[in-house]
């Protein structure tokens, strides 16, 4: 039987011999739906980026225990934060599938000039990347924060190390010629299916953001989002991965 992953609140500290109590909708899915029994292995995630193997002890109504037998670094996981800023779309859903596949930590929703999208579903987005940590063995899933102004979101990107603002307008650099190996956190910027504006970049651009290109054609907004994320991870396991 596939060991499957299951997790709880991210505030949760887990730790080698500790007993876990599992409720809520990860209850039923490993019980009412996975069928899991006491002595059941499986893998608890709270957000971390470890696994905890831990193995089921006892199953009440609305809740089972489980005791934590090993603590493990999750092997898929980015060594460094990976945030998407991206302006919301009528395919936010398959964006937030594809950025958490991907590895990144947070997701922002912006409000652009020439967004359309504004009314946006968290709680099926939260789901979403939760069932899509689980499908590709991550130990994270990303934060997903409700839609704010294209102001706001650059203002909140100061939070980076370094910002990566991808404009299907731009004609120069692209994420290998600009990315950093020395920043300790990377954001990623896209725009929504209406593009930026020429001020929009500019404000970007004034605040530290490295404008760049993703090809001579134009993308649609979710594949943008998917190609630039997978770039600029490629270039950061690349490092990683170099030891330097």
């Amino acid at each position: 039987m596939d060991i499957k992953r299951f997790f709880v609140e991210n505030s949760r500290h887990i730790a080698v011999g500790d007993e876990i109590i599992v409720t809520g909708e990860e209850f039923r899915h490993a019980i009412k739906v996975s069928r899991y029994k006491v002595g059941y292995t499986l893998i608890l995630s709270n957000g971390d980026g470890h696994d905890y193997t831990a193995t089921v002890t006892a199953i009440d109504k609305n809740s089972f225990t489980c005791k934590v037998e090993k603590d493990e670094r999750n092997a898929n996981e980015l060594s460094k934060p990976l945030a998407l800023y991206l302006c919301a779309i009528e395919k936010t859903d398959l964006a937030v599938q594809k950025a958490t596949e991907v590895g990144a930590t947070e997701i922002h929703l912006l409000i652009s000039r020439f967004t359309n999208a504004k009314n946006q579903n968290l709680d099926r987005l939260r789901k979403i990347a939760l069932e899509s940590a689980k499908q590709c063995g991550r130990a994270v899933v990303p934060e997903i924060y409700a839609p704010v102004s294209f102001e706001e979101g650059i203002a909140d990107v100061a939070r980076f190390d370094q910002t990566i603002f991808c404009y299907e307008l731009a004609r120069g650099d692209r994420i290998d010629d600009v990315f950093d190996k020395n920043a300790c956190s990377y954001a990623l910027v896209v725009g929504s299916e209406g593009g930026f504006s020429q001020e929009e970049v500019a404000f970007a651009a004034q605040r530290g953001a490295k404008v760049v290109t993703l090809g001579r054609r134009i993308l649609r907004a979710e594949t943008a989002c998917i190609a630039g994320l997978v770039l600029l991870a490629d270039n950061m396991e690349a490092y990683e991965n170099s030891g330097n």
